[in-house]
């Protein structure tokens, strides 16, 4: 008898299986509170350059109010919203982490509008010569390895949350390859090219973005040719 209302019972608890992990799939693809609350990088030029638009267009549409303003107003609306999250994905925690359906990372979180990339450049026969550049097929050293997923969401992030200890690592490797690449080099030379991007119509109209050069890095191309390779 138990047998046989078990069975019956089948296909009900499929049913609520499928429904409970429908809902926690969607309640754990939610925006992640972190985001808001400490992931957002409020100084850095990008974010600070959003909220001073808003600001802006605020104001011309009659609301006035400042950067400041709208920056704490967004960190107390997302205190709010990490409580609500917590709450409604408080039910599928478990699961979720045991499946292992869940999202480790955040896309999209804001347009980058301050990007930064790498250049290269060497100093042969008493001037500097780039080597690499992004989209240039003349100076792609290394560009197969920065054009890759990983590296590329690298270079993002410098734009974004500058980490030091990241960066020294990664342009030192880079100096290194180089040095022994070109082997008139005397010293390599990566830095970190920062710009604003464009308007549309700007690029329509074929401008190129202007920027500057940050974290400078110097090498002593005879000192890293002696290095042992990794």
């Amino acid at each position: 008898m138990l047998a046989r209302r078990m069975q019956a019972l089948g296909p009900h608890l499929r049913v609520l299986f499928v429904l409970f992990h429908v809902c926690g799939v969607v309640a754990m693809s939610l925006p992640a509170p972190a985001l808001f609350t400490h992931g957002m990088g409020w100084d850095t030029p990008n974010i600070q350059a959003e909220l001073r638009r808003w600001s802006e267009t605020l104001t011309r549409a009659g609301v006035t109010t400042t950067p400041a303003d709208i920056e704490a107003r967004v960190r107390r609306e997302a205190a709010r919203y990490a409580s609500a999250h917590a709450a409604f994905t408080a039910p599928f925690a478990g699961y979720t982490h045991w499946s292992g359906a869940r999202q480790g990372w955040i896309m999209f979180a804001v347009p980058q509008k301050h990007p930064g990339e790498l250049h290269v450049d060497v100093y042969e026969a008493g001037a500097w010569r780039p080597v690499y550049r992004p989209h240039s097929a003349e100076h792609d050293f290394w560009g197969r390895q920065l054009r890759n997923h990983r590296l590329r969401k690298q270079q993002g992030s410098f734009g974004r949350n500058f980490d030091r200890g990241t960066y020294d690592g990664l342009v030192r490797l880079i100096a290194r390859d180089a040095a022994r690449a070109f082997p008139d080099a005397t010293v390599v030379r990566v830095q970190l090219y920062r710009y604003a991007t464009l308007a549309p119509a700007a690029v329509r109209a074929g401008e190129t973005p202007e920027g500057h050069y940050l974290y400078s890095r110097g090498f002593v191309a005879a000192e890293l040719r002696e290095e042992p390779a990794p």
